[in-house]
């Protein structure tokens, strides 16, 4: 009786990690320049623990230049989408990116709003080419919406389910189900209004179902970035706000010569650590990949766990106590 009571008594008392909010647990890591310029995703590699961040300009020939980089900020490898060209006279726009596992990730092209699935191809010393553009399947998010549309996407890796941004006009959080990128369909579904959330613009989502976030108070929620608001939100699915991130601090880094320079992408390790990255926006600023470190105890599985159990004796002595009490 004494251990089940000290069992049920350390099962109550434990409080899981973010019950004051996500955001509420983060510290700055570092904030380091990187050369990819005009960064405008990234996304976290979880079967090689390495960033990947894309650039959404391309140069003369039509190829888009990206960076890989590893969990302390320091670039692995050049990577090369070519055919940029060839989506007509807008380019392509490259703003949102998801690693969808066995060395894919799926692109989001803001423009015409499509999401492309690409993969390596070729490699030469630190330099890997993957996936052309018009050689990568596409599904369909929306229709063409100018440079006001598809800005970030998010994978959910234990649903398969997509979550999307469209940046203004209006800003809308989608959620994209049943995607089959060999036959081009997903199901597209608005999943709240953000516009109560009072941003100006969105510019990236996140999922906090991956990783060791999964399972916790807060691992049903999202993560909404709005680079001109330098916020960071956590919100639930219905779109009420959990917690929020001021990165107003980071303006005289990014943006110091007030051209325009904002965070535009974010994603989260195994960890549950955040990474953001930012462009150079219309003038000499310069991209910075910027790490956000969680603070607080993830509970591990065998916890988790520990606490089920004991919930579970609690409810067994609750059931057993009831007939007594109605004698």
């Amino acid at each position: 009786m004494l251990l089940r009571a000290g069992l049920i008594a350390a099962v109550l008392g434990a409080t899981p990690a973010g019950a004051t909010g996500l955001l509420d647990h983060y510290t700055v890591s570092y904030a380091k320049p990187i050369d990819t310029q005009e960064a405008s995703a990234v996304a976290y590699d979880w079967d090689t623990r390495r960033l990947m961040v894309t650039n959404d300009e391309e140069d003369k020939t039509g190829r888009s230049v990206w960076g890989e980089y590893d969990l302390a900020g320091n670039k692995t490898a050049t990577i090369i989408l070519n055919g940029c060209l060839s989506l007509g006279s807008a380019q392509c726009d490259p703003e949102g990116l998801a690693y969808v596992g066995g060395g894919r990730y799926a692109v989001a092209e803001e423009r015409y709003q499509d999401m492309a699935l690409i993969a390596e191809v070729s490699a030469s010393g630190d330099t890997r080419t993957y996936t052309a553009y018009p050689d990568a399947p596409t599904v369909s998010v929306g229709p063409n919406a100018g440079n006001s549309g598809l800005e970030g996407i998010a994978y959910d890796r234990a649903t398969g389910a997509y979550y999307g941004v469209k940046e203004t006009s209006p800003q809308t959080v989608w959620q994209i189900t049943d995607v089959d990128f060999t036959g081009g369909t997903g199901t597209v579904s608005s999943l709240f209004d953000p516009a109560p959330l009072g941003l100006n613009r969105l510019s990236d989502i996140a999922v906090l179902s991956n990783g060791a976030l999964a399972g916790t108070a807060f691992g049903d929620n999202l993560l909404l970035l709005s680079g001109r608001s330098f916020q960071l939100l956590e919100v639930t699915k219905a779109g009420a706000l959990v917690s929020s991130y001021d990165l107003s601090g980071f303006k005289s880094l990014v943006d110091p010569a007030n051209q325009g320079g904002k965070f535009e992408g974010v994603t989260l390790d195994d960890g549950g650590n955040i990474y953001l990255v930012s462009d150079d926006g219309d003038g000499p600023n310069q991209s910075y990949l910027v790490k956000l470190g969680y603070t607080a105890a993830v509970p591990e599985p065998a916890t988790w766990a520990m606490m089920i159990a004991g919930f579970a004796l609690v409810g067994g002595a609750l059931r057993r106590r009831r007939p007594a009490a109605l004698a």
